[in-house]
């Protein structure tokens, strides 16, 4: 019979290799000296965002100590008229999301696969608004309730509408700032425990740093940043709750409020940006951050809950993903 303790341990050392296969699987994917090249453009690309890494809390429990890896990836068809522009044209989607823990948010094929199409209409500031629609099978393998199985969630999922990927001088060691932003405004049908969520989502993330550029730490900078995610279950009762009042017992009065999706963080944290040489990687960064919630946009989470969380990771990008 393993002991609790011994359990703790074996997760903890899941969780270090974890988070060193990543930075193995990133690093060896490029090499770090010179100026990376910009994808080719051609009528058929690949695109994707790679991330691993430590999370303390999750804002869930003070000590969740969790391992988590996630991918995205798209193979896009660019089509006529502008083809080379890569203006519009149908992609394949490969996602998930796999961790230390058996939670099902953390273990989940999100595109198992998916298919979309997407376009890219406007230019100048506007230019990386992607718009989008795309049906993603799904698979969640992670059991937050054991013995109840994973057969009963949902399969599919159906995503569309807006979201914006910048990014301005991440690896770029002779500029004096830096900045990355996503932001997606979106309806999506599902998540990980309901067909029914069918709710439109408002998120954001930016983050913004500074370094002493043509120097031997040109590629170790600080930076704040700022996230956040609203959506429609942050209201106080049972309107348009698709939960009855019985199946939340932290608030049955008010089974919808989501409040882990409606609330703005802000946090600082600092990185290294290494300087990219004919890669196949177009952005790598090795960042520690810490995240305290500011504020909730409906009622707040119980006091028992952490309001903070501390990463560490590793993140990457190979195709034009940021734009």
């Amino acid at each position: 019979m393993v002991q609790k303790g011994t359990t703790v341990k074996l997760r903890a050392s899941f969780a270090f290799r974890a988070i060193v296969v990543a930075f193995m699987c990133v690093a060896l994917a490029g090499t770090f000296t010179g100026q990376a090249q910009p994808p080719p453009l051609g009528r058929v690309t690949v695109s994707s965002d790679i991330e691993g890494g430590y999370r303390k809390t999750q804002f869930s429990t003070p000590h969740y100590n969790t391992g988590v890896l996630q991918w995205d990836g798209r193979i896009e068809l660019w089509l006529p008229p502008l083809r080379e522009q890569h203006l519009w044209g149908p992609y394949v989607r490969v996602a998930g999301i796999a961790g230390t823990e058996p939670d099902s948010w953390q273990n989940a094929w999100l595109g198992g696969p998916g298919f979309g199409v997407q376009t890219y209409p406007l230019r100048g500031l506007l230019g990386p608004t992607r718009v989008f629609a795309e049906y993603n099978f799904t698979h969640y393998w992670g059991e937050d309730f054991p013995g109840q199985g994973t057969s009963w969630r949902p399969k599919n999922q159906i995503r569309a509408g807006f979201d914006y990927w910048k990014a301005v001088n991440v690896n770029s060691l002779d500029k004096g700032g830096w900045m990355e932003l996503w932001n997606g405004l979106y309806w999506q049908s599902g998540n990980e425990f309901t067909d029914r969520y069918d709710s439109v989502l408002f998120a954001n993330s930016g983050r913004f740093g500074i370094r002493i550029p043509n120097s031997r730490i040109s590629a170790i900078t600080p930076y704040l940043t700022v996230q956040s995610s609203l959506s429609k279950y942050r209201r106080i009762g049972t309107k348009d709750c698709f939960l009855a009042p019985d199946q939340n017992s932290r608030d049955p009065q008010n089974p919808c409020d989501f409040f882990w999706e409606n609330r703005l963080l802000a946090g600082a944290g600092f990185r290294v940006a290494p300087h990219l040489s004919n890669s196949v990687l177009t952005r790598l960064v090795f960042y520690g951050e810490y995240l305290n919630t500011a504020t909730y946009y409906g009622p707040a989470a119980p006091s028992s809950f952490p309001r903070y969380d501390i990463l560490v990771g590793v993140s990457a990008n190979i195709g034009d993903w940021y734009k």
